[in-house]
């Protein structure tokens, strides 16, 4: 009983700290079509590195506290699907905190790092956005999503092999370190 409601709880905090992250993310990017928007960038880009850094955590505990909560876990179609939009968030966000992190402040001032920035952001926004609704369906019956007439079933998932799915972490993450060894130098973007 305690594991459902502890799950509940850092579903609210995960959820909340992570919209918090795109939300001003987003507005640290719209920020740079406005004159005199540099003082609101500013704020806007601190608290979506801090909001997305705490994020990452905190799914992370929803994950494991999802887990604890459930009688068997990635048994159903619904629970496998909230496995693979957690993965699809955690890696925007990581994405989205790698690009602030690597050139700075001032991402948001080159027009194609900037719009990668604003393109991570929303995707971790829409990922965990179809995130709580498969959550809602599931612990609810219903979904604030399911207005959408276009709204794709989650009953059902593609289930790929074990075996593939870690070659595919493998290629993913050789990808991400070739990126990093293989890729330019890069430096923090003069503000």
């Amino acid at each position: 009983m305690f594991a459902i409601t502890f799950h509940h709880l850092i579903v609210g905090l995960s959820t909340g700290t992570a919209t918090l992250a795109c939300a001003s993310a987003l507005g640290a990017w719209i920020s740079t079509y406005f004159v005199g928007g540099s003082k609101a960038r500013g704020h806007l880009d601190k608290t979506a590195y801090i909001a997305g850094v705490a994020a990452i955590p905190l799914i992370f505990l929803s994950v494991l506290s999802g887990t604890s909560a459930m009688s068997d876990p990635g048994a159903d179609a619904m629970s496998y699907n909230k496995f693979l939009f957690t993965g699809l968030t955690i890696g925007f966000l990581v994405s989205m905190l790698l690009g602030r992190w690597r050139f700075g402040p001032a991402i948001w001032l080159n027009s194609r790092l900037g719009l990668l920035q604003m393109v991570c952001a929303a995707g971790a926004l829409a990922s965990i956005t179809v995130l709580g609704s498969i959550g809602a369906k599931m612990s609810l019956g219903e979904s604030t999503l399911d207005i959408f007439s276009f709204w794709p079933s989650f009953d059902e998932s593609i289930v790929v092999n074990q075996w593939f799915s870690i070659a595919m972490f493998a290629l993913g993450l050789g990808a991400m370190v070739a990126a990093f060894i293989l890729g330019p130098d890069t430096e923090r973007l003069p503000e």
